[in-house]
């Protein structure tokens, strides 16, 4: 059942995310107004060394707090994901890896967004420096995981995607 778009407004801009308001026609004939946000596809990477995972503990300042988290990040226009993923564990980490795959494909939140998240996970890291953007002041820490699922458990690990991946390497056998 495919639903009509009869108008669109764009309302919001930003660098990361798009807001519209459309007017849109659905199969039984109504009429319904809709938000909806274009948003930047963006990568998540489970990088994996001695047995350990690393994560990058930061402030959020939506949530008002520090999240530990994995390694991720935006999509640049017409980048391809596993580069953006390498790109992306190099720059918050400083580990690279050309042992680095796609585990699934996701969008975390279909009523609202068209925004699209690839998982990756990443093994025999290369140790080295980090290339951080001026704002992205972070941490790295090192778990096993039996400490991660400690730590979710005990609300010290919220976000999503990192939540996802964990138990997405280990259903897959990865961890």
């Amino acid at each position: 059942m495919k639903w009509t778009t009869l108008k669109s407004d764009k309302k919001a801009d930003f660098p990361l995310f798009k807001v519209y308001q459309d007017l849109v026609k659905l199969p039984n004939g109504l009429n319904l107004e809709y938000y909806r946000v274009e948003k930047v596809p963006a990568v998540v990477i489970l990088p994996i060394i001695d047995d350990k995972i690393i994560f990058v503990k930061q402030y959020r300042y939506p949530i008002k707090s520090e999240s530990l988290e994995l390694p991720a990040g935006h999509m640049k226009q017409c980048e391809d994901p596993i580069e953006c993923a390498k790109r992306e564990l190099k720059e918050e980490t400083g580990y690279e890896t050309k042992n680095i795959e796609k585990l699934i494909s996701y969008h975390p939140s279909t009523e609202y967004s068209d925004q699209v998240y690839h998982v990756f996970i990443a093994t025999n890291l290369i140790d080295g420096k980090p290339n951080r953007e001026k704002y992205e002041l972070m941490d790295i820490e090192k778990l096993s995981f039996n400490e991660i699922i400690e730590k979710i458990n005990h609300g010290k690990i919220k976000d999503g995607r990192t939540i996802l991946a964990i138990f997405l390497g280990k259903y897959l056998d990865k961890i």
